[in-house]
């Protein structure tokens, strides 16, 4: 498999909430790195026993999310692509424990369509081994928050 049709994979069974699918589809060594910018700028670095934490407290959140994807650059091991991240705040905002500093939100019921969000996945012998994210400033949770608490 290249590695847009791993990730393809991956991405879809985050989305529909199939953990253990969506996990077996990540390498032992694998680590995520990005710049978070909220609520300071912090440098992440995430191994596969937390890898789903992020998916499981967005599928939380907002229960019919969906990545909503662009393709960019493609080589048979990598693959960079924009998410615009859609869904209805019908669940919980609750990142405690994985991000600090997020504040707890009760569900409004709000529809959110969130700025682009950046990542670089690498895949070996059909797992993602690497993500490198980029999440501009208003988008990722930061977004996602005010896009559910301001106006």
């Amino acid at each position: 498999m290249t590695a847009k049709e791993v990730v393809q994979q991956h991405l879809r069974y985050a989305e529909a909430g199939e953990w253990d699918e969506a996990l077996a589809q990540i390498a032992d060594d694998y680590k995520l790195t990005g710049l978070i910018p909220f609520p300071v700028s912090l440098f992440v670095r995430i191994g596969k026993k937390d890898s789903m934490r992020m998916h499981q407290a967005r599928k939380r959140a907002l229960p019919d999310f969906k990545f909503n994807k662009t393709y960019l650059e493609e080589t048979p091991d990598r693959v960079k692509f924009q998410v615009n991240l859609t869904g209805t705040h019908t669940g919980v905002i609750d990142y405690r424990g994985i991000l600090r500093g997020i504040p707890v939100v009760e569900p409004t019921g709000k529809k959110v369509e969130l700025n682009p969000e950046y990542f670089t996945y690498f895949a070996r012998n059909g797992l993602i081994y690497r993500t490198d994210g980029e999440i501009p400033k208003n988008a990722g949770v930061q977004g996602l928050v005010r896009a559910v608490t301001e106006g």
